[in-house]
């Protein structure tokens, strides 16, 4: 197939990118800058802020994923930050939904990004019927899932939604500054260390995402059982053989550096992953251990 990754030049953009090439598939990006890449990636422009998207590359393409979106724990929770992450996706998929509808024929495919945050803070496992949270996370996750909505109208053979862990791997993301503590022999767990840590290895992500292609629905992507934030810092400790000695970090300590967005590491969920498991998906890292040993 032809497949149109919007956001393609991201972490998880360029794994999906591989995946897909390896299975023989022809790969394009919707960026807001053409990048210097190899030939057998065709690269489209569009402007999602500006409304603006390359016609040709919706023409094009059998089948489109979209990762587009400020990255929810780069930006302040400032009212301007929260503004800039929730129109970074609610514009790209409005852009993406009017270009669909321009087509002479249906899509193949179509898979949406959106975040496990659906569900709010909880230590109970979520099942993708359970209701969004209501704090910030959920918000998003439960707008970004309603403007999906007006691209399942233009009835693609395939569409599905995946409410995405977090991504772990040392080449951007929330691991690298993780670990960085911990390397340098100042780690420690952080608030309670009970709050659960929902995650998936960087492979896993990408070739669930070329899996999806064929899939219809709304699926948690997250690794396998639960682990807490304590229980992450010690795996990676043992991994790089460095003392944990140090009081777990307080959560006010974490309030008073973080504003709002210390949730993103005081609070936490876990998802059940009953539905992508009845896909048959083999994971590649079911547990953290394996995952931080091929990480690190």
């Amino acid at each position: 197939m032809n497949v149109l990754i919007a956001g393609g030049s991201g972490l998880l953009g360029r794994q999906i990118t591989k995946v897909l090439i390896e299975q023989g598939h022809n790969v394009g990006w919707l960026t807001r800058t053409i990048k210097s890449e190899s030939d057998n990636i065709k690269q489209y422009q569009w402007n999602p802020s500006e409304k603006q998207v390359d016609q040709t590359a919706i023409d094009w393409s059998d089948a489109i994923i979209n990762l587009a979106g400020e990255s929810i724990g780069e930006i302040s929770w400032t009212t301007s930050g929260k503004e800039r992450i929730l129109e970074s996706r609610i514009d790209s998929v409005r852009v993406l939904a009017d270009a669909i509808y321009k087509r002479t024929t249906p899509l193949t495919s179509f898979v949406g990004v959106s975040g496990a945050g659906y569900y709010g803070s909880s230590s109970i496992p979520k099942k993708e019927s359970d209701g969004a949270g209501s704090d910030f996370q959920a918000t998003v996750a439960l707008k970004w899932e309603t403007e999906y909505h007006k691209i399942q109208e233009s009835k693609p053979e395939h569409f599905a939604i995946l409410r995405l862990a977090v991504v772990l791997s040392m080449e951007g993301g929330a691991l690298p500054k993780i670990v960085q503590p911990i390397r340098w022999g100042i780690g420690s767990s952080l608030g309670t260390g009970n709050q659960p840590f929902n995650w998936i290895h960087l492979e896993d992500a990408a070739r669930i995402f070329t899996e999806a292609l064929k899939w219809n629905g709304v699926f948690n992507v997250s690794a396998p059982g639960s682990i807490n934030n304590r229980e992450l810092t010690e795996v990676i400790a043992h991994q790089l053989k460095k003392p944990l000695f140090l009081p777990p970090v307080p959560s006010f300590i974490l309030k008073l550096a973080l504003g709002d967005r210390s949730r993103l590491v005081l609070e936490g969920n876990i998802s059940d992953l009953s539905k992508l498991e009845n896909t048959g998906y083999q994971f590649r890292f079911r547990t953290i251990k394996s995952a931080i040993e091929n990480l690190l």
